[in-house]
């Protein structure tokens, strides 16, 4: 059953951010598309119910019979469908629109390869759908779109999409302009910013050879469980723009409520995943110069630090509207998409190779046939400029 404004208050509270009424649809560009909800409600609550059940548990000998009662109906529900059982039910439940970005770039710094070093190299770093959040909430310091380009799947937002499997969808906001925070990357630190104990770059040095930001909304169940006594409530959020899978547990931390035997095992005011992504959200992919491949997973790391901090909602949020007419901004479509993959192929085909011409230094023929073959990748990509990402 579909929660109204009243309890979606309650459930931001849980977030420690604005809410807003859930008749209150967002004016959302034209450009702005969105994922359908893969699933209903009643699918997202049985795929948690073991999660919820577990979590959950105190373990206190007054509950601990109903509670047994919970999971072993949650797992029979959730793995034997056919035995009519019932997983675990949330107090409140409710459908989100949560706003993200996905970005495609490329950008050239400045940089170090070790303390040692005088003298800069020029790297050249891409990002390939990148996913950045739209909303200055704490559901914006998780992943909520998976690993897969699903650009395929979404479609032009209207309001028919405000309600779907039977119950409302709440539809956020964007405050966050990730144009915006480009332009003050140059601001990031007056000297070289560090990324690990080797690596660090100029954030001045930064230019941007090519930005393509796609707003799409993404699909989310959130549901919140009351354990059995005076134990703080469990939110779980579910992603729905495909088949369920991926889910994160949020614990609320409360000094006057004891703790849940889970929250000694696990961190307090974090968001867990029942598994781990296998992929940086943020993808940067270090193409140039070759054999420091270590250095984007540093670079995951570092980006990971400052996004998916409880802290980074007001750095991160637009302090004016968020502007979408740029030509920057485009829709999250295949005919929008693929000629900028391509262009962004083209790059790393060049420092390919310009590697080969390194090898091949001492074989003339080889050597000028490869040149001239970098000669006219550079040229289709350079006649690409025209594109309406460039910046």
């Amino acid at each position: 059953m579909l929660a109204r404004a009243s309890f979606l208050h309650r459930t931001c509270s849980t977030f420690r951010r604005r809410c807003y009424s859930a008749a209150a649809i967002p004016d959302y560009h034209p450009k702005v598309r969105a994922i359908p909800f893969a699933f209903s409600p009643d699918v997202a609550i049985t795929h948690v119910g073991v999660t919820a059940a577990l979590i959950a548990k105190t373990y206190s000998s007054p509950a601990m019979k109903e509670e047994w009662g919970r999971l072993i109906g949650s797992f029979f529900a959730k793995y034997f469908s056919w035995a009519g059982f019932k997983a675990i039910q949330p107090e409140r439940m409710q459908a989100l629109y949560y706003p993200s970005w996905c970005i495609d770039a490329e950008a050239e710094a400045k940089a170090w390869f070790s303390d040692t070093e005088d003298r800069p190299e020029s790297v050249t770093v891409q990002f390939r759908h990148a996913e950045l959040p739209g909303l200055g909430m704490e559901l914006g310091r998780i992943s909520l779109r998976g690993e897969n380009p699903l650009y395929e799947h979404t479609q032009s937002f209207s309001s028919s999409l405000t309600r779907q499997h039977g119950v409302e969808v709440h539809c956020l906001p964007y405050n966050i302009d990730p144009l915006e925070l480009l332009s003050r990357v140059d601001n990031l630190s007056y000297g070289p910013v560090r990324v690990d104990d080797q690596f660090r770059f100029d954030p001045r040095s930064i230019k941007f050879n090519l930005v393509a930001a796609y707003p799409v909304l993404l699909p989310v169940y959130v549901l919140q469980y009351v354990p059995m006594g005076p134990y703080p409530r469990v939110t779980i959020i579910v992603e729905a723009h495909s088949e369920p899978g991926r889910h994160y547990v949020h614990f609320v931390g409360d000094p006057n409520l004891r703790r849940l035997p889970a929250q000694e095992y696990l961190d307090d005011e974090d968001f867990i995943p029942n598994v781990s992504p296998s992929k940086c959200r943020f993808s940067p992919h270090l193409i140039a110069p070759r054999g420091h491949a270590d250095i984007s997973e540093e670079l995951c790391s570092w980006m990971s630090t400052f996004f998916e901090d409880s802290d980074a909602a007001p750095q991160l949020t637009s302090k004016k509207p968020v502007n979408m007419a740029d030509h920057r901004v485009r829709e999250w479509t295949k005919e929008e998409v693929l000629p900028v993959q391509d262009w962004m192929q083209l790059g790393e085909d060049v420092v390919r190779l310009r590697g080969m011409i390194k090898v091949q230094s001492g074989r003339n023929s080889l050597s000028g046939w490869l040149s001239h073959l970098v000669d006219s990748v550079q040229y289709r990509r350079r006649s690409n400029q025209g594109h309406p990402v460039s910046p």
